[in-house]
């Protein structure tokens, strides 16, 4: 289990070896507790330089956010492949970036529709993305334990 803080995933720990520094044996002697932390959704990347190219997906949201640490550009594709809207490059080193489009709109009008993202990755990771209709960026995914920013077990805006 985890917990999510800011933007790590905390994880408590113990472990024993069942031996203490005596030469005594028993199940919990020698036993350490620690704390491991990874990048939130940090548990695979696509590296760059590369490209990716997701299935046919529906959204409902009209806000697009990437978990990056490097940089990216964002097309969306029609079933057919033909380009619908390119993003500017998102860049930098976080795990909730809004993908801002070169035509300075949003996602709405596709919202319900089959189309494809395509990530060209230029460099460093890519971590995650997600659509939202919420501009701050709050997935609705589930969030392990919680956490002290969550009122529950997902990410969700107050009062949602």
């Amino acid at each position: 289990m985890f917990v999510v803080l800011d933007d790590q995933l905390v994880f408590p720990y113990m472990g024993t070896s069942g031996i203490a520094p005596s030469g005594h044996r028993g199940m919990y002697t020698g036993g350490s507790i620690g704390l491991a932390t990874l990048r939130r959704d940090g548990f695979a990347s696509m590296d760059g330089p590369g490209e990716l190219t997701t299935r046919p997906v529906k959204f409902k949201g009209k806000h697009l956010f990437v978990n990056v640490n490097g940089a990216v550009k964002v097309e969306v594709l029609d079933e057919a492949g033909k380009v619908l809207r390119s993003s500017k490059v998102a860049s930098g080193d976080q795990t909730k970036l809004k993908v801002e489009w070169n035509d300075g709109a949003d996602l709405g009008d596709l919202i319900g529709k089959a189309v494809k993202l395509r990530f060209h990755q230029t460099k460093g990771s890519l971590y995650a993305f997600w659509v939202t209709p919420d501009e701050n960026g709050t997935s609705g995914g589930y969030v392990g334990a919680g956490g002290p920013d969550f009122g529950g077990v997902r990410d969700q805006p107050p009062g949602f």
